[in-house]
Order: C-alpha cells, then sequence, then structure tokens
C-alpha cells in the first residue's frame, strides 16, 4: 500500500471498529482483546492520524513502518502461520462449497466461513514484534499498523491466501487432498468447484435472419461464381444468373 496525502498511508474508517468483513474485524478485535480500551483507543487514532508510514508483503510476512515517539520509525512485524493438516482440509471442503467456486475465491470473493479458516484468531496463528519500549504487546504501533492491514484486505482479500503459504502449486495439492486419486481424496467435481453450483452464463445470442439480399450481395456471388467455374467468362454468367434470380424472388408475391 502506498501512503496517502500526508506522510503516511490514509485509513478509510474515519470512527469505530476497521475492517469491512467479520473475519478481518475479529482479528483485530483479537488483538484488543489484549490491551485496555486506551490502549485500544490510540491504535485507531494512530492508524487514523497517518502514522503507518508503510506496508511491505512479502509471502506469509507483512512489515510496516509506523511513526512513534521517537525521531525514526518503528518497524513492526506480522508472520502468519501456515497451514496445519487440519485448516487445510476445512478450507478444501468449504472452497468446494463457495457459491462462485474456486475461482471467485481466489479473486477474493469468498465467504465468511473461508475468511475465519484463512484468518484465524491471533493466538497460534499471527505472531507479531515491535522495536518499541512497550514489550511484550501488542503495543500502539501494533495495533495500528494492524488497523491498516485489515483495509489492505478490504481492497485485495485474495491475498490471504499468500498470506497463509497457499502458493499455485500448494493451493492445487490442498484441493486435490493429500490422497488424490486414492480411497482417501475426497472428489472434486472440476466444474462445480470452478465456476459454482449456480453458475451465471452468458445468454446465446438470437440474431434475426439475414434477407436474401444479404446473402447474395455482390462479393457473396463473386465468390460463388469463382467456386463454381475458374473461367472468367463463366463466372459473369452465375453472378448473373444469381442477380436475375434475386431480382425475380422480390417481385413474388405470397399468395
Amino acid at each position: 500500500m502506498s501512503p496517502g496525502p500526508g506522510a503516511g498511508i490514509t485509513a478509510r474508517s474515519r470512527a469505530g471498529a476497521f475492517g469491512g468483513h467479520m473475519w478481518s474485524r475479529r482479528w483485530t478485535a483479537d488483538l484488543e482483546s489484549g490491551v485496555s480500551r486506551t490502549e485500544a483507543y490510540l491504535g485507531r487514532s494512530d492508524a487514523r492520524a497517518d502514522k503507518v508510514l508503510s506496508l511491505e508483503h512479502s509471502g506469509r510476512i507483512v512489515r510496516c513502518d509506523v511513526a512513534g515517539s521517537r525521531p525514526l520509525p518503528f518497524t513492526v512485524e506480522f508472520l502468519f502461520a501456515p497451514l496445519d493438516h487440519s485448516d487445510s482440509e476445512s478450507l478444501r471442503e468449504a472452497l468446494r462449497r463457495e457459491e462462485h467456486g474456486i475461482l471467485g475465491a481466489l479473486a477474493g470473493d469468498f465467504s465468511d466461513t473461508v475468511g475465519f479458516l484463512l484468518l484465524p484468531a491471533v493466538d497460534g496463528a499471527t505472531s507479531y514484534t515491535c522495536h518499541c519500549p512497550v514489550q511484550p504487546g501488542p503495543c500502539r504501533h501494533v495495533l495500528a499498523a494492524a488497523n491498516i492491514m485489515v483495509e489492505w484486505w478490504d481492497a485485495s482479500p485474495s491475498v490471504m491466501f499468500e498470506l497463509r503459504g497457499l502458493s499455485a502449486d500448494t493451493l492445487g495439492i490442498l484441493l486435490r487432498g493429500d490422497g488424490a486419486g486414492e480411497s482417501g481424496g475426497v472428489n472434486v467435481d472440476m466444474a462445480e468447484s470452478l465456476w459454482g453450483s449456480d453458475p451465471l452464463l452468458p445468454s446465446v445470442p438470437s440474431p434475426a435472419p439475414a434477407g436474401l439480399e444479404d446473402l447474395l450481395d455482390a462479393p457473396v456471388t463473386r465468390r460463388m461464381a469463382a467456386a463454381a467455374t475458374n473461367d472468367p467468362l463463366e463466372q459473369l454468367r452465375v453472378v448473373a444468373d444469381l442477380e436475375d434470380f434475386l431480382d425475380a424472388f422480390g417481385h413474388y408475391g405470397a399468395p
């Protein structure tokens, strides 16, 4: 995410909790549950005061620089745990049931059920560090960074797969299951998994049939004549015969 008009990243939320999804709000609520109401308020205020200066993402790690009481900003780092076997199985089953299919989920259009699996409770699934003296946290810098992160997830929810260590290759293994092709594997309807159980398909166009004039226009008749004979004079006769037929057909009236 890039900084806003001021020194830091501009928060979209101006009041209340951050995050537009139940799963992201639950995550920040878990963080705030470990601090006092005053500290939670300071974390939200710092986020809205553009004190989160940067947000960088690499694999399962997110780093943010947050302005504080010292000349140099404090670096906050979040590390997200990879999915364990139990969560992988639950996520695989949840993705199969997604309304918009697996492709929709990978594009970020997934249900709260998938969101809760990708972003579970903080304890055990997310670790964080900050270089400020207020340790152990979460300190106000961690909270401010977390509030900006959930707005990042609102804009790009598909990044959650990468944060939990799911690349294109590992996601394919997860969808197939550890026992793919064996009795322990889960049968997957690929069409339903990719597109959902009730995909909205475009309607088949139904143009009005072309008139005889359109079917026998000059370029068409010339091609028909060329297909009939290689003799230029015979081609002219074919074109003339077709034109006579079209003229006679135009004067033909229905009884």
